[in-house]
């Protein structure tokens, strides 16, 4: 009889140390804060009663449970690629939040748990490959001062840069490797291609090109490295930043390598970075919400959390560019205040509606990545290393061409931090003594 209670009891524990590993890959996959992930499981094996530490590292984290009985531990290490899915986060937070207040079981949350990350994406890849085409045509004219003729090419090039992520790289993993550079020569090339009709008085070389490349900028990584700095988790910060700084870099030099390979074909290529057309500023508002809903769509979120978000965004971008007419070279000043705006509207939607913080967060965040990288118009500043190219192949040339992408590198992070920032600072008028009622995590940025 002991002998049975004993077998049922480690049972049991199994069964918990196993729903603990499944909610933490979930987390991991579907976009969870990856700065608070060590205090969401935490808080779980707590509820669970279960002695468990954590340690993360950006695509893993090593959970090690211990057993103050026989005084042993057993190590686990949960490895999965990281990405973005509102609507698969959105379901594993309930779950996560039932189990933490007692309102599930965990042989039921695990069942739940098993079926989610088994299930299917909500939009088929062919969708989100016309939902790039359509975002990089919304973000266009209010990101990088874009017109009316540019939108179509915007999202033509946008529907090729889809096809290169939803159809060529999984099918290849050496592509995959080199996706950043592969899409941004080709869309480099394309974009002056274009811009060089008729004398570039036609189509903005600039705006296409920046558009067609806003969704495989890599704000969102860089961001996830300055919030996890600011955490005090050093190890996956340093190693986050650090990757982001080389994804800048050769997205700088694919764009610089793109524009080089056309200006060899054709000797009156368009150098130009500025649009010889713009729409008035005020019509620029109304292509926020669309973006918006772009991001949201392409991160695979339900159309029932699209108005807030939109919303959200729209209020941000608001104070963005009021802001930005102030502030015109203090890149980080213009996102910390756009950022905080997100964070006080976000946290308040959490507080007070009792929704989750972080998904209506992202895609306002998203928004404001080009426009700080438009502010500074890092993003081609290898235009004029590709005519140096062009031209000579002297020293002179490499050197601003490497000076070029760094800029690109370093606009990205001043852009950042003073996201991260803002965030920080949205979350302590919000939550000046954290979330204690609830016993859950803040699910914010």
């Amino acid at each position: 009889m002991a002998q049975a209670r004993i077998t049922v009891h480690i049972a049991d524990i199994l069964h918990r140390q196993r729903f603990i590993l499944r909610m933490c890959k979930a987390l991991m996959l579907y976009g969870a804060p990856s700065h608070r992930l060590e205090e969401y499981m935490m808080l779980t094996t707590k509820v669970l009663e279960l002695d468990g530490q954590f340690i993360y590292f950006p695509g893993c984290m090593l959970v090690s449970f211990g057993d103050a009985a026989t005084r042993t531990s057993e190590m686990h290490l949960v490895r999965c690629a990281e990405g973005v899915d509102l609507s698969k986060l959105h379901d594993t937070h309930r779950i996560y939040k039932d189990v933490v207040h007692d309102l599930m079981g965990v042989g039921e949350a695990l069942v739940k748990l098993d079926e989610l990350l088994a299930s299917r994406a909500r939009y088929p890849p062919w969708a989100c490959v016309l939902i790039y085409g359509f975002a990089s045509s919304m973000v266009a004219p209010f990101g990088f001062r874009g017109g009316w003729v540019d939108m179509p090419m915007c999202f033509g090039v946008g529907v090729l840069v889809g096809i290169l992520r939803y159809y060529v790289s999984p099918r290849s993993n050496l592509y995959t490797s080199v996706f950043e550079v592969a899409a941004s020569i080709v869309v480099s090339f394309l974009a002056r291609a274009l811009g060089s009709i008729r004398g570039g008085n036609l189509f903005c070389f600039a705006a296409i090109t920046q558009g067609s490349l806003a969704l495989i900028l890599p704000g969102y990584i860089i961001l996830c490295g300055s919030l996890e700095l600011q955490s005090r988790n050093l190890v996956a910060g340093a190693v986050r930043m650090f990757y982001a700084i080389i994804y800048s870099l050769l997205l700088g030099f694919g764009i610089t390598l793109g524009a080089a390979l056309y200006g060899w074909i054709d000797k009156n290529a368009t150098s130009e970075t500025q649009c010889p057309t713009q729409l008035n500023p005020w019509f620029r508002f109304i292509f926020v919400p669309g973006f918006t809903i772009g991001l949201g769509l392409v991160n695979q979120a339900r159309f029932s959390q699209l108005p807030v978000m939109v919303i959200i965004s729209g209020v941000a971008y608001v104070a963005n560019y009021f802001a930005g007419l102030h502030f015109t070279s203090a890149t980080e000043f213009t996102s910390a205040i756009g950022a905080f705006v997100i964070g006080v509207l976000g946290n308040l939607y959490s507080r007070l509606g009792h929704g989750m913080a972080v998904l209506a967060m992202l895609p306002a965040i998203f928004v404001q990545v080009p426009l700080g990288i438009a502010s500074q118009n890092s993003l081609l500043a290898g235009v004029t290393s590709a005519n140096q190219i062009v031209s000579n192949g002297t020293k002179t040339s490499t050197d601003t061409t490497s000076s070029s992408s760094l800029s690109f590198g370093i606009t990205m992070m001043q852009v950042a931090i003073g996201i991260s920032v803002g965030l920080f600072a949205a979350a302590i008028v919000v939550y000046p003594f954290g979330k204690k009622r609830s016993g859950t995590g803040l699910f914010t940025m």
